[in-house]
Parts: structure tokens; C-alpha cells; sequence
């Protein structure tokens, strides 16, 4: 899938406020807020400063977020448990979370 130049309506003003080290293995000009939107949501919460975070909970907006990262495929456990606490959500919803039960040492069943 080709992406889109997205510098319209200012969808890239709001990730050009973020911390660019976040990105440093992407062009944040080809990044888009909305597709891209798992993986700016992790890279904040993960590595984020303060001001990153209320610049996403601004763009984004709490039940957006709240909706969102449930479904992130990877979290360590410090950010996951950060995350459970201030959106009340239980760690039990976070796909994350269900993966790194259902995963065994060394593949073995």
C-alpha cells in the first residue's frame, strides 16, 4: 500500500510536536496519525516525555486512546501497568498482556 503525503489539515504538525527521537527510524513527514496511530501511541507511552503524552491525549482524546491501546500487539510491563492505572482498564484487556501469557519458554507447549 503507497502512502499518502499526509501534510494536510495539520495531521503532521501534531506528530512534528512530538519528540523526534521517537520516529528516529522513520520519516515522520510519511507517517500518518490516524493509520499510524498503534505505533505513535506506543512509542509515546514507551519512550514519551510528559509533554508527548499531553499532546496525544489532546490529539487523540481519552476514550480514543483508551480504545486504542488495548489492541497494541507488543508493551513492556512497566508502560502496560501505566496504562492500566490511568485509563482503568484491566491488564486482562490488553492484547499484550494475553500474549505474553499464552507465550511458553522456547516454544515448547
Amino acid at each position: 500500500m503507497s502512502r499518502i503525503y499526509c501534510n494536510y489539515m495539520g495531521n503532521n504538525d501534531f506528530l512534528m510536536k512530538l519528540s523526534q527521537y521517537l520516529f528516529w527510524d522513520c520519516d515522520v513527514k510519511m507517517l500518518d496519525p490516524y493509520i499510524d496511530k498503534k505505533m505513535v501511541l506506543e512509542r509515546v507511552f514507551s519512550r514519551g516525555t510528559e509533554k508527548d503524552e499531553a499532546e496525544i491525549f489532546h490529539f487523540y482524546g481519552k476514550e480514543e486512546i483508551k480504545n486504542t491501546v488495548p489492541e497494541i500487539k507488543y508493551l513492556d510491563k512497566k508502560t502496560l501497568n501505566y496504562l492500566s492505572v490511568i485509563l482503568n482498564l484491566p491488564k486482562e484487556n490488553f492484547k499484550c498482556y494475553k500474549k505474553s501469557l499464552s507465550e511458553s519458554p522456547f516454544g515448547i507447549s
